[in-house]
């Protein structure tokens, strides 16, 4: 039994799952790039103020999940529980209100919630996200949406439903919450105490309880959308008309709303359907939607806002349980070995070219037997090993073994890149211009 272990509700990635979120990473912000979203990065915390503030005191960011931050005893700071508000926080820190409109972001960062541990749900976990700032039609709600179902498409990912609502923009939310109350102060008695508790802070969260009891009265409750103003059924009419010449499918769902209550009009879930994690009345891999008073509720300028953010720890165990989500190599394809003694300098000096070229080059470090070295090589899954110190592997020659096909040739030093090339594939390599090659 290891004397220590990690946080409960927070986990280690090793190599394997660290892969995994690698290649994700990369075809997201590759999209990312492709549609606009530069990356943005902020601290790990951040001013209390900036969650309670946006989020709502009674919001489950704020009630729930809220890690305390303290430095030499005070400090009123937090671990993030969602990126919107940070980066929101940026946005006017920075004076990018100023600039040209609309401002787009995109993020992949670290998150942390306080509640207990559930299904996915971790205390330290993974999301990407979008925010948009400055764009005040429909055409920014489509192109998130449409960003995330093309990305699912994009890894594999079939087993998701997208789910829509709309709850009305600021000036029109009062009107839907006094409705609402109305009803569910009548059948108060019906309600869980959660709910109860609702009542009093945020009303449209019953629309979207788990609890039994909640979701019979909620299904009578009057339609969101049958409450707002005519400008927010407009813009929500022509979100859902640009899905359909799209061709994306999609479900009006009317107890869908969010839990922070900075959300106005557009809402939207995209749910695993898989049945496996349909605990606790399903997960979201993605949820997000429009967030009109966000900015001036920071003290900014009343400027309209959209954004999506997707789950990394969820999507990879999705696209796992679908067979599919992981790279298949770790590693290195190529172990440089030999049957000498103390040339470490010389391992390092064949190894050299090879990366460099392009390809993944390990080192056996040992004194071992160069039998034993091979059998450590194949346990490594390496394709080729690089053999020097031989009698044949002399005088300006190395020895490339195929540890696959178990052959080999003997190969001019001058001439290794090429020979192993026969056998493995070199990788891209990142430049610091954003382009990469193959050496």
């Amino acid at each position: 039994m290891p004397t220590f272990q990690g946080p409960r509700g927070m986990r280690d990635l090793l190599p394997a799952e660290a892969a995994a979120f690698d290649a994700l990473r990369r075809v997201v912000q590759a999209r990312a790039d492709r549609y606009g979203y530069p990356r943005i990065s902020t601290p790990i915390a951040e001013d209390k103020q900036v969650f309670l503030r946006t989020s709502g005191e009674t919001s489950d960011a704020a009630s729930k999940e809220m890690y305390d931050v303290s430095l030499h005893g005070t400090g009123d700071l937090a671990l993030r529980p969602e990126g919107t508000a940070p980066v929101a926080r940026a946005f006017l820190e920075h004076g990018l209100h100023k600039a040209a409109q609309p401002q787009r972001f995109f993020y992949w960062e670290p998150m942390f919630r306080g509640q207990r541990p559930q299904l996915l749900r971790y205390r330290q976990f993974w999301q990407w996200g979008l925010e948009c700032y400055g764009a005040e039609g429909p055409a920014a709600d489509i192109e998130i949406i449409e960003f995330t179902s093309g990305l699912f498409s994009e890894v594999g990912l079939t087993e998701v439903d997208l789910q829509l609502n709309t709850i009305g923009d600021g000036p029109c939310q009062p009107k839907v919450r006094a409705a609402l109350g109305e009803y569910f102060t009548e059948r108060r008695a019906e309600l869980s105490p959660e709910s109860q508790r609702r009542l009093e802070t945020n009303v449209l969260r019953i629309l979207d309880s788990k609890d039994p009891r909640d979701r019979a009265v909620a299904d009578g409750a009057p339609k969101v959308r049958d409450l707002v103003c005519d400008a927010d059924r407009a813009h929500f009419e022509a979100v859902v008309a640009g899905l359909e010449r799209l061709g994306i499918r999609y479900r009006v769902v009317d107890g869908l709303v969010r839990g922070l209550d900075y959300y106005t009009r557009t809402v939207v879930e995209f749910v695993l359907t898989d049945p496996a994690f349909a605990q606790g009345g399903g997960i979201a891999v993605a949820a997000g939607g429009r967030y009109d008073g966000l900015v001036r509720t920071m003290g900014g300028p009343d400027l309209p806002g959209v954004g999506i953010a997707g789950g990394v720890d969820v999507l990879i165990e999705a696209l796992r349980k679908q067979g599919g989500g992981a790279p298949r190599e770790l590693g290195a394809d190529v172990i440089v070995l030999s049957a000498e003694q103390n040339d470490d300098a010389d391992r390092v000096q064949l190894a050299l070219p090879l990366r460099e070229a392009g390809f993944r080059v390990a080192l056996d470090y040992g004194g071992r037997s160069l039998e034993k070295q091979l059998e450590s090589a194949v346990k490594h899954g390496a394709k080729v090993a690089v053999i020097r110190g031989t009698p044949e592997a002399r005088g300006g020659n190395v020895i490339v073994r195929d540890l696959v096909k178990k052959e080999q040739r003997v190969t001019r030093l001058a001439a290794v890149v090429t020979e192993v090339g026969r056998h493995v594939r070199k990788r891209t390599r990142p430049t610091l211009e954003g382009e990469e090659s193959a050496g």
